[in-house]
Protein backbone atom coordinates (compact mmCIF):
# COMPACT_ATOMS: atom_id res chain seq x y z
CA UNK A 1 0.00 0.00 0.00
CA UNK A 2 1.81 2.88 -1.02
CA UNK A 3 1.94 6.47 0.76
CA UNK A 4 -0.95 8.16 -1.37
CA UNK A 5 -3.37 5.43 -0.96
CA UNK A 6 -2.82 5.82 3.03
CA UNK A 7 -3.52 9.49 2.43
CA UNK A 8 -6.25 8.93 0.31
CA UNK A 9 -7.81 6.64 3.09
CA UNK A 10 -7.26 9.01 5.67
CA UNK A 11 -9.31 11.63 3.66
CA UNK A 12 -12.01 9.48 3.17
CA UNK A 13 -12.24 8.40 7.07
CA UNK A 14 -12.03 11.90 7.81
CA UNK A 15 -14.73 13.50 4.90
CA UNK A 16 -17.21 10.49 6.82
CA UNK A 17 -16.80 12.29 9.82
CA UNK A 18 -15.16 9.87 12.33
CA UNK A 19 -12.22 11.86 14.73
CA UNK A 20 -8.91 13.04 13.32
CA UNK A 21 -7.34 10.75 16.15
CA UNK A 22 -9.05 7.67 14.79
CA UNK A 23 -9.01 8.88 11.04
CA UNK A 24 -5.06 9.26 11.69
CA UNK A 25 -4.52 5.99 13.57
CA UNK A 26 -6.72 3.59 11.34
CA UNK A 27 -4.48 4.72 8.50
CA UNK A 28 -1.38 4.18 9.48
CA UNK A 29 -2.54 0.66 11.16
CA UNK A 30 -3.84 -0.29 7.44
CA UNK A 31 -0.68 1.07 5.91
CA UNK A 32 1.20 -1.40 7.91
CA UNK A 33 -0.63 -4.43 7.95
CA UNK A 34 -1.51 -4.14 4.35
CA UNK A 35 2.68 -4.07 3.73
CA UNK A 36 3.09 -6.39 6.52
CA UNK A 37 6.83 -5.48 6.84
CA UNK A 38 6.41 -4.68 10.72
CA UNK A 39 5.33 -6.58 13.91
CA UNK A 40 1.78 -5.41 15.25
CA UNK A 41 3.80 -4.89 18.41
CA UNK A 42 6.08 -1.82 17.57
CA UNK A 43 2.72 0.01 16.24
CA UNK A 44 1.86 -0.46 20.08
CA UNK A 45 4.84 0.40 21.18
CA UNK A 46 5.26 3.66 18.27
CA UNK A 47 1.71 5.22 19.84
CA UNK A 48 2.89 4.75 23.53
CA UNK A 49 6.02 6.45 22.14
CA UNK A 50 3.74 9.42 21.15
CA UNK A 51 2.63 10.42 24.43
CA UNK A 52 6.17 8.93 26.27
CA UNK A 53 7.50 12.45 26.82
CA UNK A 54 7.35 14.71 30.44
CA UNK A 55 6.22 17.93 28.80
CA UNK A 56 3.16 16.76 27.54
CA UNK A 57 2.29 16.18 30.96
CA UNK A 58 1.64 19.87 31.08
CA UNK A 59 -1.51 19.72 28.78
CA UNK A 60 -3.87 18.38 31.21
CA UNK A 61 -2.58 20.88 33.72
CA UNK A 62 -3.27 23.65 31.27
CA UNK A 63 -6.30 22.91 30.24
CA UNK A 64 -7.23 21.83 33.68
CA UNK A 65 -6.25 25.66 34.63
CA UNK A 66 -8.41 27.01 32.00
CA UNK A 67 -11.55 24.97 33.13
CA UNK A 68 -11.08 26.48 36.69
CA UNK A 69 -10.84 30.21 35.44
CA UNK A 70 -13.76 29.76 33.62
CA UNK A 71 -15.97 29.76 36.90
CA UNK A 72 -13.41 31.53 39.02
CA UNK A 73 -14.48 35.41 37.85
CA UNK A 74 -11.12 36.16 36.24
CA UNK A 75 -12.64 36.38 32.65
CA UNK A 76 -14.74 38.98 34.24
CA UNK A 77 -12.44 40.78 35.67
CA UNK A 78 -9.92 41.35 32.11
CA UNK A 79 -13.22 42.26 30.64
CA UNK A 80 -13.83 45.23 32.90
CA UNK A 81 -10.01 45.77 32.91
CA UNK A 82 -10.03 46.18 28.58
CA UNK A 83 -12.96 48.26 29.03
CA UNK A 84 -11.84 50.81 31.63
CA UNK A 85 -8.45 51.65 29.11
CA UNK A 86 -10.08 51.42 26.27
CA UNK A 87 -13.69 50.97 26.26
CA UNK A 88 -13.91 54.58 24.61
CA UNK A 89 -12.15 54.58 22.15
CA UNK A 90 -13.70 53.86 18.55
CA UNK A 91 -14.97 50.77 18.11
CA UNK A 92 -14.38 50.22 22.14
CA UNK A 93 -16.18 47.31 22.60
CA UNK A 94 -14.36 45.62 19.71
CA UNK A 95 -11.00 46.80 21.14
CA UNK A 96 -11.71 45.76 24.44
CA UNK A 97 -12.94 42.17 23.13
CA UNK A 98 -9.12 42.10 21.52
CA UNK A 99 -7.12 43.46 24.65
CA UNK A 100 -8.89 41.02 26.82
CA UNK A 101 -7.89 37.90 24.40
CA UNK A 102 -4.13 39.24 24.97
CA UNK A 103 -4.61 38.83 28.22
CA UNK A 104 -6.38 35.73 28.60
CA UNK A 105 -3.50 34.27 26.07
CA UNK A 106 -1.24 35.09 28.62
CA UNK A 107 -3.13 32.73 31.15
CA UNK A 108 -4.88 29.99 29.30
CA UNK A 109 -2.87 28.90 26.55
CA UNK A 110 -5.62 27.48 24.57
CA UNK A 111 -7.96 29.70 21.75
CA UNK A 112 -10.98 27.66 22.25
CA UNK A 113 -10.75 28.16 25.71
CA UNK A 114 -10.64 32.01 25.18
CA UNK A 115 -13.14 32.01 22.56
CA UNK A 116 -15.71 29.76 24.99
CA UNK A 117 -15.17 32.11 27.82
CA UNK A 118 -14.88 35.70 25.94
CA UNK A 119 -17.22 34.89 23.35
CA UNK A 120 -20.08 34.17 25.25
CA UNK A 121 -19.72 37.41 27.42
CA UNK A 122 -18.64 39.63 24.35
CA UNK A 123 -20.30 38.43 21.32
CA UNK A 124 -23.76 39.25 23.08
CA UNK A 125 -22.68 42.45 24.35
CA UNK A 126 -21.43 43.81 21.06
CA UNK A 127 -24.77 42.90 18.84
CA UNK A 128 -26.80 44.66 22.19
CA UNK A 129 -24.77 47.81 21.32
CA UNK A 130 -25.50 47.60 17.67
CA UNK A 131 -22.38 45.41 16.30
CA UNK A 132 -22.96 43.75 13.53
CA UNK A 133 -22.98 40.12 14.27
CA UNK A 134 -20.68 38.73 11.52
CA UNK A 135 -18.47 41.75 12.87
CA UNK A 136 -18.36 40.82 16.15
CA UNK A 137 -17.52 36.84 15.27
CA UNK A 138 -14.50 37.92 13.33
CA UNK A 139 -13.24 39.60 16.23
CA UNK A 140 -13.62 37.71 18.80
CA UNK A 141 -12.11 34.17 16.81
CA UNK A 142 -9.46 36.43 15.26
CA UNK A 143 -8.59 37.59 19.00
CA UNK A 144 -8.74 34.25 20.03
CA UNK A 145 -5.84 33.07 17.99
CA UNK A 146 -3.43 34.95 20.07
CA UNK A 147 -3.54 32.32 22.80
CA UNK A 148 -1.53 29.71 21.22
CA UNK A 149 1.15 32.29 20.10
CA UNK A 150 1.43 34.38 23.24
CA UNK A 151 2.59 32.32 26.33
CA UNK A 152 2.10 30.47 27.85
CA UNK A 153 1.18 28.04 24.42
CA UNK A 154 -0.20 24.68 25.28
CA UNK A 155 1.14 24.21 21.12
CA UNK A 156 4.04 25.06 22.12
CA UNK A 157 4.55 23.10 24.13
CA UNK A 158 3.42 20.01 21.76
CA UNK A 159 6.15 21.35 19.41
CA UNK A 160 8.81 21.37 21.95
CA UNK A 161 7.93 18.36 23.02
CA UNK A 162 7.89 16.70 19.36
CA UNK A 163 11.05 18.51 18.15
CA UNK A 164 13.31 18.75 21.20
CA UNK A 165 13.72 22.95 20.73
CA UNK A 166 13.44 24.73 24.37
CA UNK A 167 9.59 25.00 25.31
CA UNK A 168 10.91 28.30 27.44
CA UNK A 169 12.79 29.88 24.70
CA UNK A 170 9.50 29.18 22.56
CA UNK A 171 7.62 31.04 25.04
CA UNK A 172 9.90 33.87 24.75
CA UNK A 173 9.85 33.65 20.92
CA UNK A 174 5.83 34.34 21.06
CA UNK A 175 5.75 37.01 22.91
CA UNK A 176 6.54 40.31 20.08
CA UNK A 177 4.33 38.22 17.49
CA UNK A 178 1.24 37.64 19.71
CA UNK A 179 1.61 41.52 20.57
CA UNK A 180 2.00 42.61 17.19
CA UNK A 181 -0.72 40.55 16.57
CA UNK A 182 -3.17 42.01 18.67
CA UNK A 183 -2.01 45.45 17.81
CA UNK A 184 -2.85 45.17 14.16
CA UNK A 185 -6.36 44.12 14.83
CA UNK A 186 -6.61 47.00 17.16
CA UNK A 187 -5.69 49.37 14.24
CA UNK A 188 -7.94 47.18 11.65
CA UNK A 189 -11.30 47.45 14.25
CA UNK A 190 -10.35 51.34 14.18
CA UNK A 191 -10.71 52.05 10.54
CA UNK A 192 -13.45 49.52 10.66
CA UNK A 193 -15.21 50.53 13.22
CA UNK A 194 -17.82 53.27 11.53
CA UNK A 195 -18.97 50.58 8.92
CA UNK A 196 -20.26 47.74 11.43
CA UNK A 197 -22.62 49.43 14.01
CA UNK A 198 -19.86 50.71 16.70
CA UNK A 199 -21.21 53.57 19.35
CA UNK A 200 -19.16 55.56 21.19
CA UNK A 201 -18.67 54.19 24.71
CA UNK A 202 -18.50 57.04 27.96
CA UNK A 203 -15.21 57.68 28.79
CA UNK A 204 -14.14 55.86 32.42
CA UNK A 205 -12.45 57.92 35.51
CA UNK A 206 -9.55 57.52 36.44
CA UNK A 207 -10.97 56.06 39.71
CA UNK A 208 -12.56 53.51 38.13
CA UNK A 209 -9.86 52.43 35.92
CA UNK A 210 -7.65 52.12 39.29
CA UNK A 211 -10.62 49.98 40.48
CA UNK A 212 -10.83 47.83 37.66
CA UNK A 213 -7.27 47.34 37.20
CA UNK A 214 -6.62 46.25 41.60
CA UNK A 215 -9.57 44.17 40.59
CA UNK A 216 -7.87 41.83 37.85
CA UNK A 217 -3.94 42.41 39.52
CA UNK A 218 -4.18 38.33 40.67
CA UNK A 219 -5.45 37.52 36.75
CA UNK A 220 -2.32 39.46 35.70
CA UNK A 221 0.06 38.37 38.01
CA UNK A 222 -0.85 34.53 36.57
CA UNK A 223 1.53 34.89 33.60
CA UNK A 224 4.18 36.64 35.54
CA UNK A 225 4.86 33.79 37.85
CA UNK A 226 4.37 31.37 35.36
CA UNK A 227 7.19 32.54 33.45
CA UNK A 228 8.88 34.30 35.28
CA UNK A 229 9.26 30.43 37.18
CA UNK A 230 10.34 28.99 33.84
CA UNK A 231 13.05 31.52 32.89
CA UNK A 232 14.52 31.88 36.50
CA UNK A 233 14.65 27.89 36.19
CA UNK A 234 11.76 27.52 39.47
CA UNK A 235 9.97 25.24 37.83
CA UNK A 236 9.50 23.37 34.48
CA UNK A 237 6.71 24.23 31.82
CA UNK A 238 5.10 20.87 32.90
CA UNK A 239 5.28 22.39 36.59
CA UNK A 240 4.04 25.82 35.58
CA UNK A 241 0.83 24.25 34.43
CA UNK A 242 0.65 22.42 38.33
CA UNK A 243 1.44 25.97 39.47
CA UNK A 244 -1.01 27.40 37.21
CA UNK A 245 -3.80 24.95 37.54
CA UNK A 246 -3.19 25.30 41.56
CA UNK A 247 -3.63 29.13 41.53
CA UNK A 248 -6.70 29.27 39.58
CA UNK A 249 -8.23 26.56 42.28
CA UNK A 250 -7.04 29.01 45.30
CA UNK A 251 -8.20 32.04 43.04
CA UNK A 252 -11.73 30.43 42.88
CA UNK A 253 -12.28 29.35 46.35
CA UNK A 254 -11.10 32.30 47.89
CA UNK A 255 -13.69 34.11 45.76
CA UNK A 256 -16.19 31.44 46.90
CA UNK A 257 -16.78 31.18 43.06
CA UNK A 258 -16.01 27.37 43.34
CA UNK A 259 -18.32 24.41 44.69
CA UNK A 260 -17.97 20.57 45.01
CA UNK A 261 -20.59 20.31 41.83
CA UNK A 262 -18.14 23.30 39.53
CA UNK A 263 -14.87 20.98 40.45
CA UNK A 264 -16.13 18.11 39.42
CA UNK A 265 -17.39 19.77 36.34
CA UNK A 266 -14.26 21.18 35.75
CA UNK A 267 -12.54 18.25 36.14
CA UNK A 268 -14.36 16.05 34.00
CA UNK A 269 -14.60 18.43 31.52
CA UNK A 270 -10.42 19.20 31.72
CA UNK A 271 -10.29 14.94 31.34
CA UNK A 272 -12.49 14.66 28.64
CA UNK A 273 -10.56 17.69 26.79
CA UNK A 274 -7.05 15.96 27.55
CA UNK A 275 -7.98 12.39 26.61
CA UNK A 276 -9.41 13.88 22.98
CA UNK A 277 -6.07 15.88 22.60
CA UNK A 278 -3.68 12.47 23.62
CA UNK A 279 -5.78 10.46 21.50
CA UNK A 280 -5.12 13.11 18.44
CA UNK A 281 -1.49 13.16 19.51
CA UNK A 282 -1.08 9.57 19.49
CA UNK A 283 -2.64 9.04 15.98
CA UNK A 284 -0.95 11.66 14.54
CA UNK A 285 2.22 10.45 16.06
CA UNK A 286 2.05 6.57 14.42
CA UNK A 287 0.97 8.76 10.70
CA UNK A 288 4.43 10.40 11.35
CA UNK A 289 6.30 7.81 11.85
CA UNK A 290 4.67 5.77 9.05
CA UNK A 291 5.69 9.04 6.93
CA UNK A 292 9.02 8.88 7.88
CA UNK A 293 9.61 5.53 7.55
CA UNK A 294 8.61 5.47 4.00
CA UNK A 295 11.17 8.28 3.17
CA UNK A 296 9.20 11.27 2.78
CA UNK A 297 10.89 13.57 4.51
CA UNK A 298 13.34 12.86 2.51
CA UNK A 299 11.30 13.42 -0.73
CA UNK A 300 10.44 16.53 0.66
CA UNK A 301 14.28 18.43 1.03
CA UNK A 302 14.54 16.67 -2.37
CA UNK A 303 11.48 18.36 -3.85
CA UNK A 304 12.15 21.99 -2.21
CA UNK A 305 15.30 21.79 -4.05
CA UNK A 306 14.12 21.52 -7.55
CA UNK A 307 11.72 23.90 -6.60
CA UNK A 308 14.60 26.65 -4.87
CA UNK A 309 17.75 26.35 -3.30
CA UNK A 310 16.48 29.56 -1.86
CA UNK A 311 15.69 29.77 1.95
CA UNK A 312 14.15 33.27 1.59
CA UNK A 313 11.94 31.78 -1.84
CA UNK A 314 11.86 28.68 0.37
CA UNK A 315 10.08 30.07 2.98
CA UNK A 316 7.87 31.74 1.05
CA UNK A 317 6.66 27.97 -0.18
CA UNK A 318 6.26 26.35 3.22
CA UNK A 319 4.35 29.54 4.10
CA UNK A 320 1.81 28.50 1.68
CA UNK A 321 1.95 25.01 2.26
CA UNK A 322 1.43 25.34 5.88
CA UNK A 323 -1.55 27.69 5.42
CA UNK A 324 -3.12 25.33 3.09
CA UNK A 325 -2.53 22.88 5.36
CA UNK A 326 -4.19 24.66 8.51
CA UNK A 327 -7.15 25.02 6.74
CA UNK A 328 -7.97 21.41 6.33
CA UNK A 329 -6.26 19.96 9.67
CA UNK A 330 -6.24 21.11 12.84
CA UNK A 331 -2.99 22.70 14.42
CA UNK A 332 -1.91 20.16 16.48
CA UNK A 333 -2.44 17.29 14.43
CA UNK A 334 -1.11 18.85 11.29
CA UNK A 335 1.87 20.21 13.16
CA UNK A 336 2.70 16.34 14.74
CA UNK A 337 2.14 14.81 11.17
CA UNK A 338 4.35 17.27 9.29
CA UNK A 339 6.99 18.93 11.38
CA UNK A 340 9.16 15.73 12.50
CA UNK A 341 9.53 14.85 8.79
CA UNK A 342 10.20 17.96 7.80
CA UNK A 343 12.88 17.72 9.72
CA UNK A 344 15.97 17.37 7.28
CA UNK A 345 14.81 20.02 5.29
CA UNK A 346 15.11 22.45 8.05
CA UNK A 347 18.01 21.66 9.16
CA UNK A 348 19.19 22.15 5.14
CA UNK A 349 17.89 25.56 4.39
CA UNK A 350 19.78 27.13 7.92
CA UNK A 351 16.15 28.45 10.01
CA UNK A 352 16.12 28.55 13.58
CA UNK A 353 14.11 25.98 15.01
CA UNK A 354 12.87 28.57 17.65
CA UNK A 355 11.97 30.98 14.84
CA UNK A 356 10.42 28.38 12.54
CA UNK A 357 8.30 26.69 15.20
CA UNK A 358 6.94 30.47 15.97
CA UNK A 359 5.89 31.00 11.98
CA UNK A 360 4.59 27.00 11.71
CA UNK A 361 2.08 27.60 14.88
CA UNK A 362 1.18 31.02 13.63
CA UNK A 363 -0.48 29.81 10.13
CA UNK A 364 -1.41 26.86 11.46
CA UNK A 365 -3.55 28.53 14.15
CA UNK A 366 -4.95 30.99 11.45
CA UNK A 367 -6.03 27.92 9.43
CA UNK A 368 -8.66 27.76 12.57
CA UNK A 369 -10.89 30.47 11.23
CA UNK A 370 -10.56 29.84 7.13
CA UNK A 371 -12.89 27.91 5.83
CA UNK A 372 -13.51 24.54 5.75
CA UNK A 373 -12.48 23.86 9.10
CA UNK A 374 -12.68 26.75 11.07
CA UNK A 375 -13.40 25.42 14.22
CA UNK A 376 -13.19 29.00 15.97
CA UNK A 377 -15.42 31.13 13.45
CA UNK A 378 -17.45 28.09 13.86
CA UNK A 379 -18.09 28.25 17.24
CA UNK A 380 -18.28 32.05 17.40
CA UNK A 381 -21.39 31.78 14.96
CA UNK A 382 -22.55 29.61 17.26
CA UNK A 383 -22.42 31.95 19.76
CA UNK A 384 -23.59 34.65 17.38
CA UNK A 385 -26.43 32.97 16.32
CA UNK A 386 -25.12 33.45 12.27
CA UNK A 387 -24.42 30.92 10.11
CA UNK A 388 -20.09 29.88 9.14
CA UNK A 389 -20.89 30.99 5.44
CA UNK A 390 -22.23 34.89 6.95
CA UNK A 391 -18.85 35.52 8.69
CA UNK A 392 -16.76 34.93 5.54
CA UNK A 393 -16.83 38.49 4.32
CA UNK A 394 -15.55 40.07 7.67
CA UNK A 395 -13.23 37.47 8.42
CA UNK A 396 -11.16 38.86 4.94
CA UNK A 397 -9.37 41.59 6.60
CA UNK A 398 -8.71 39.94 9.77
CA UNK A 399 -7.14 36.61 7.84
CA UNK A 400 -4.84 39.17 5.69
CA UNK A 401 -3.55 41.17 8.85
CA UNK A 402 -2.76 37.99 10.39
CA UNK A 403 -0.66 36.91 6.86
CA UNK A 404 1.02 40.38 6.98
CA UNK A 405 2.18 40.08 10.57
CA UNK A 406 3.42 36.40 9.67
CA UNK A 407 5.42 37.33 6.60
CA UNK A 408 6.90 40.04 9.02
CA UNK A 409 7.64 37.54 11.51
CA UNK A 410 9.15 35.06 9.01
CA UNK A 411 11.33 37.38 7.38
CA UNK A 412 12.84 39.79 10.49
CA UNK A 413 13.79 36.21 12.60
CA UNK A 414 14.45 39.31 15.15
CA UNK A 415 11.09 39.70 15.81
CA UNK A 416 10.92 36.05 17.66
CA UNK A 417 15.18 35.81 18.31
CA UNK A 418 15.24 38.69 19.72
CA UNK A 419 13.69 38.27 23.16
CA UNK A 420 15.07 34.63 23.76
CA UNK A 421 18.36 36.11 22.95
CA UNK A 422 18.42 38.76 25.90
CA UNK A 423 16.88 36.00 28.72
CA UNK A 424 19.18 33.16 27.64
CA UNK A 425 22.15 35.47 27.59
Amino acid sequence: MSIAWMLALFTVLMVLGMPIGFCLGLAAVIKILIDGQVPLLILAQQYYEALDSFSLLAIPLFVLAGELMSVSGITERLVNLSKGWIGHFRGGLAQANILTNMFMGAISGSALADLTAIGSMMIPAMKKEGYRADFAVAVTACASMMAPIIPPSIIAVIYGSVTGVSIGSLFLGGVIPGIMAGLSMLILVWFMAPNVGAKPSPKVGWGERGKVTFRALPAIMMPVIIIGGILSGVFTPTEAGGVAALYALLFGLVQRNQSWSTLYKNFSEASFMTASALITLAGAGLFSWVLSRAGVGKASLELMLTITTDPQWAMLVLICFFFLLGTFLEPVPALIIVVPIMAPLIAHLGYDPVHFGIVTIMLLVLGSVTPPVGILAMVACKIAGITYSESFKMLTPFTLVWLLVILLVAYIPDLVLWLPRIVNN
